[in-house]
C-alpha cells in the first residue's frame, strides 16, 4: 500500500477526497476534478499499478515505484500519439516534411528547437550544437557541447534530441518543436517501440523526457534547413560546452540566422 501511495505522489495528478473511502468513489470524484490529462494520467497509472501487481503476485517481480511511473508516462505518450496519428494533420510527434529546405518559423507561441551534431573522428569526439528560436526567428538561446567517443551517426543524433530535450525541460519550456535532419532518429521516435540495444536506450530515454514536457513534437528537415546548427556543431571542437544568448552569438552563426529570415 505504501508503495501505491509513493506511484500517485509522484505523479502530477491531484489528490482528491471522496465521501466514501472506495476505489470507485475515489475516481468518480477525481473524474468530476481533474482536467482530461489528468484524467488520462490517472488512467495510464492505475494501469500500470495493476499490470507490476500482477508481476509481483505471479512472477515474484518486486519493482521501483519510479519503474511503474514511468511505465504509465509512457503508455501515455504512446496512446496519445495513436489518437493523433489518425488524424489527418497536426500530429502530436510532428511531420516528415522532406520537401523542407529551408529554416521556417513556428506559429506563436510555439518556440522550435533545431539540433545537429557531428562527429570529430581524428579528435575521437563529437559535437552538438542547438538554437531555441522563437516564431519571429528570434534567437533565445544557443548551446553547443562536445563529447569523448567514436559514435554511429544515428546514436549521435540520438544523443543530440536527448540534449535538446533536457535543456527544454531546464528552461521549463512549453509547446516545442524539435527539428533534426536525421530522418531515422526522428522516426523511431514517432513510431516508439522498445529496442534492447545502446541506441534504443537512449530513444527510451527521450521518450520518459517528452512525458514531463508539456506539447513537444518532432520534424524532419533536410539539412539545408538545419545550417544554423551545422555550423555551430562544427564550432564545438574549439569552444565547446557553452550557452550563448540571442545577443551574443558568433558572427557567422549570426549571418546564417539573419539568412533563414530572408
Amino acid at each position: 500500500m505504501k508503495a501505491i501511495t509513493l506511484c500517485w505522489c509522484m505523479s502530477r495528478v491531484p489528490g482528491v477526497a471522496a465521501a466514501t473511502m472506495t476505489f470507485v468513489a475515489w475516481f468518480e470524484e477525481g473524474l468530476d476534478r481533474w482536467t482530461m490529462a489528468e484524467r488520462l494520467e490517472a488512467s495510464m497509472l492505475c494501469w500500470s499499478i495493476w499490470k507490476h501487481r500482477n508481476e509481483l503476485v505471479w512472477n515474484a517481480k518486486k519493482p521501483e515505484v519510479s519503474d511503474v511511473v514511468t511505465l504509465a508516462k509512457l503508455n501515455f505518450i504512446d496512446w496519445y500519439n495513436a489518437q493523433k496519428n489518425n488524424q489527418p494533420s497536426h500530429e502530436i510527434n510532428g511531420s516528415v516534411d522532406t520537401n523542407l529546405e529551408h529554416w521556417t518559423p513556428p506559429q506563436f507561441p510555439t518556440i522550435k528547437i533545431n539540433v545537429d551534431d557531428v562527429i570529430f573522428t581524428n579528435e575521437r569526439r563529437f559535437g552538438i550544437g542547438l538554437v531555441a528560436r522563437t516564431a519571429h526567428g528570434i534567437v533565445l538561446q544557443a548551446k553547443k557541447m562536445s563529447k569523448v567517443g567514436i559514435l554511429k551517426l544515428h546514436v549521435v543524433e540520438a544523443i543530440g534530441i536527448k540534449e535538446a530535450l533536457s535543456w527544454i525541460k531546464a528552461n521549463a519550456w512549453t509547446n516545442v518543436v524539435v527539428e533534426s535532419d536525421c530522418l531515422r532518429v526522428i522516426r523511431d521516435i514517432q513510431k516508439f517501440k522498445h529496442m534492447a540495444s545502446p541506441y534504443g536506450h537512449i530513444i527510451s530515454e527521450c521518450m520518459t523526457l517528452c512525458s514531463g514536457i508539456v506539447g513537444v513534437s518532432f520534424n524532419f528537415v533536410k539539412r539545408s534547413a538545419n545550417k544554423v546548427l551545422h555550423v555551430l556543431a562544427r564550432s564545438s571542437l574549439s569552444e565547446a560546452d557553452c550557452t550563448l544568448s540571442g545577443d551574443a552569438l558568433p558572427m557567422v552563426v549570426a549571418s546564417l540566422v539573419l539568412d533563414d529570415l530572408i
